[in-house]
């Protein structure tokens, strides 16, 4: 059935649909299809990935993402508006019609986003670089020319470009994906046999997927453009077919900073650099590195003189990288003068013997010296950071907070070392200037930007005005206290109209909150659909998950605590029907979800849903990583061998799905995400559970493609809709579906109707 028709059967259904009112629906309500069409603002990280002014501030551009049902495609658009129209704008009466912009550049060429991604402005303001995606491996460099309004490639069609930088259009650097390494698999499968001792197991099973191709460290090959001529940057001592990409052109176009793998890791390393507790699990060892290996390899910060090759280490220490227990996120900058050159997460060799933790660190290119302007935390996941116009004494970092976006600046002392300032001067989103430009948003106010000029403040682009007249529910920061003291947070979205006594049915979303964002989907867009639940009469509590985060034992029972305590505070409140509530996992939190099920508590989940995570059942252990097996040891408390079987057969969800009482559905993302989920269905279906199993022909993890996000949220609507609400979409084409559904649901009652009171499910 093509998607026009569907979209329309499905906006029929709902307008037919009954919701709780105490009188006419006005407005209809908001649907996962609306969801996936709304234009936003990539803010989650750095706010600069949304809107960077010139570095003359003459124009600055807007990037906004949508999904295209109509076509299956991720538009990616960039909206370049004249500062001075927009100063205008701001000083006449209201009423006045915002300024459009002045020049618009959008790309449906791929189905997946994003489709333009690490966009950024010419030196001279002439115009906007970016890595332009066209197939699932293939990106090339594009400039869109603003003063003659064009958009032309700078790399070839043939190249898979995975990071650059640039200063004009006569100076550049980029990497590509080496052509004979994208043949490798394919020559070995040509092979009579292949050794496959030690070898990962997915790059074994699946060596040409698209998945397999996408997680895969290729070795790269390192282009650059300096004075107009185009060549590659060669050394013969040291591969840069292994360029890691964080790129940073010098300002004179000569000079780059990458990051490159240690070839022979010192023994000192291992106890001087050790990784975050989070993450201590992922401890590297001494050694020579194999670097053509599936293992991350130890890196560090480099700087390589283009036309030379010559490459020398900017410090005697690892980049804060995840290969040794740290993630860091951001690219290194240089200062306006190129004298000085700032590195989003390294270790600095420590004076004495004690081991240190990584720093933002500064390195004074004149006088030699490396200085920690910030020492990184166990949560300092995300970072983004520069020179405050350029000086090399000033530094802003922007860090993702638990609440929010947090900016920070920081100021060099004269003996060197690092202060933070009380306020900061500067937006994230802006340079020095009268102009500011921001994203706006609250956790119910959709997306608008908005210009501020001589204290006046106006929206000058409200991408989404069709929400006025749609329906979906009201969200509100919600705190509750588990059964140890621990505290929780989330956001309780409920249905707008909720009469006075009633009860409404409950999804519990598992996998994080951010309560300064408008994100209707909840947290991700894989398998949540929070404001599509609460504008059909469901309530939703979107759960943080920062109180569970360290692994061990503890984990689970921690999680299971928290939604117990949650459940039992709504239903006390008269709030949710304690008879109906349902829970979703993703990702990481499938393994709470499925521990949930699986533990004996006062929870009585009417249905369940995990989709593309960790359930930790020894299926997908034996086909993890070292880095994941030795996660799950510490998860259980024991290696699933001899002795320590037993505590497996104790603590892991998968040796207890029996207890499983709610019908559950298990959705993959590809082959390989279903082979990893494979154990609770498997199960499930053999002791004749009530279980789904569906797989997402997607290589997504959280999604962006809009017909397999519809499969995802909107089979997740319609799924708790079933079992909460005893709802069938009317959709023909949804008909197999729901035949079914009714045989799992008549074959659960069943199944309740004769377990004796030992055997039933708690």
């Amino acid at each position: 059935m093509k998607i026009t028709r569907l979209l329309l059967v499905v906006l029929i259904s709902l307008n037919g649909a009954h919701f709780p009112t105490a009188s006419a629906q006005v407005r209809r309500p908001f649907t996962v299809t609306d969801d996936i069409e709304l234009t936003h603002f990539d803010v989650a990280l750095d706010p600069a990935r949304a809107i960077q002014f010139s570095p003359d501030g003459s124009y600055f551009v807007v990037q906004s993402t949508r999904g295209r049902l109509d076509l299956n495609r991720c538009e990616n658009s960039l909206r370049f508006y004249h500062s001075e129209e927009v100063k205008s704008f701001l000083n006449t009466p209201d009423g006045t019609p915002a300024p459009a912009p002045a020049w618009v550049v959008a790309f449906l060429t791929y189905k997946e986003c994003p489709v333009i991604q690490n966009w950024r402005w010419l030196s001279d303001s002439s115009g906007v670089a970016f890595l332009q995606r066209v197939k699932e491996d293939t990106q090339r460099l594009v400039l869109a020319n603003l003063r003659n309004r064009t958009v032309e490639q700078l790399s070839s069609d043939t190249d898979a470009v995975m990071d650059f930088d640039i200063r004009d259009r006569s100076h550049f650097v980029y990497t590509v994906v080496d052509p004979p390494d994208r043949q490798k698999t394919w020559a070995e499968r040509d092979q009579p046999s292949i050794v496959a001792t030690g070898r990962d197991f997915y790059h074994l099973f699946f060596p040409s997927s698209p998945l397999t191709v996408k997680i895969t460290a290729h070795r790269t090959d390192l282009w650059a453009v300096v004075d107009g001529k185009r060549f590659q940057v060669k050394n013969d001592r040291i591969p840069l077919a292994f360029v890691a990409g964080a790129l940073a052109l010098s300002p004179d176009g000569r000079t780059a900073v990458t990051m490159l793998p240690v070839m022979d890791v010192p023994l000192s390393w291992e106890t001087l650099y050790p990784p975050s507790e989070k993450y201590s699990d992922f401890r590297f060892h001494a050694g020579h590195q194999d670097i053509d290996s599936f293992d991350l390899p130890v890196r560090e910060y480099v700087r390589i003189a283009l036309q030379s090759g010559e490459v020398r280490p900017l410090i005697d220490a690892p980049s804060s990288t995840n290969a040794v227990g740290w993630w860091t996120i951001g690219d290194p900058s240089w200062s306006w003068d190129g004298d000085a050159i700032l590195l989003p997460g390294t270790f600095l060799p420590p004076k004495g013997h004690e081991p240190s933790r990584p720093c933002v660190v500064v390195v004074d290119l004149l006088s030699d010296t490396s200085t920690c302007v910030m020492r990184l935390r166990d949560q300092s996941s995300a970072l983004s950071m520069h020179f405050v116009g350029g000086s090399r004494h000033r530094v802003s970092l922007t860090s993702y907070e638990t609440k929010s976006l947090e900016v920070k600046e920081f100021q060099q002392n004269p003996t060197g070392g690092w202060i933070r300032l009380e306020q900061s001067t500067e937006s994230p989103a802006a340079p020095i200037s009268e102009l500011l430009v921001t994203v706006k948003e609250a956790l119910n106010e959709p997306q608008q930007v908005v210009a501020t000029y001589n204290r006046v403040s106006r929206v000058i682009l409200d991408p989404n005005p069709q929400l006025k007249n749609l329906e979906m529910g009201t969200a509100e920061v919600y705190t509750w206290k588990d059964k140890t003291g621990r505290a929780w947070r989330g956001g309780l979205y409920q249905p707008s109209h909720n009469e006075y006594g009633e009860r409404y049915p409950l999804v519990i979303q598992t996998h994080g909150f951010v309560e300064s964002r408008y994100i209707p989907s909840g947290s991700f867009q894989t398998g949540f659909a929070a404001r599509a639940f609460a504008a059909h009469g469901i309530a939703v509590l979107q759960v943080g998950d920062d109180q569970c985060s360290t692994s061990g034992p503890a984990e689970i029972p921690c999680a299971v605590a928290g939604y117990e305590a949650a459940v039992n505070q709504l239903v006390a409140q008269g709030l949710i029907d304690p008879e109906r509530v349902g829970i979703i996992g993703f990702s990481h939190s499938c393994l709470w979800t499925i521990g949930a099920l699986t533990t004996n508590s006062s929870l009585r989940f009417r249905a369940a849903l995990i989709t593309d995570g960790i359930i930790a059942d020894y299926g997908q252990y034996l086909i993890s990583n070292n880095n994941m097996m030795r996660y799950f040891d510490k998860l259980i408390g024991a290696r699933p061998i001899g002795q320590g079987l037993q505590t497996w057969l104790e603590r892991s969800p998968g040796f207890n799905l029996e207890r499983v009482a709610a019908p559950l559905m298990v959705v993959g993302a590809g082959p390989e995400s279903l082979l990893s989920m494979w154990q609770p269905y498997a199960v499930l279906h053999m002791i004749k559970k009530p279980v789904e199993l569906v797989m997402l022909n997607t290589t997504e993890h959280d999604l962006s493609n809009p017909a397999v996000r519809l499969a995802s949220q909107g089979g997740s609507v319609d799924w708790f809709r079933f079992w909460l609400q005893g709802y069938e979409d009317p959709d023909p084409a949804k008909a197999e579906q729901y035949n079914g559904w009714r045989k799992l649901r008549k074959a659960n009652e069943d199944e309740r109707f004769l377990a004796t009171p030992q055997d039933a499910p708690n």
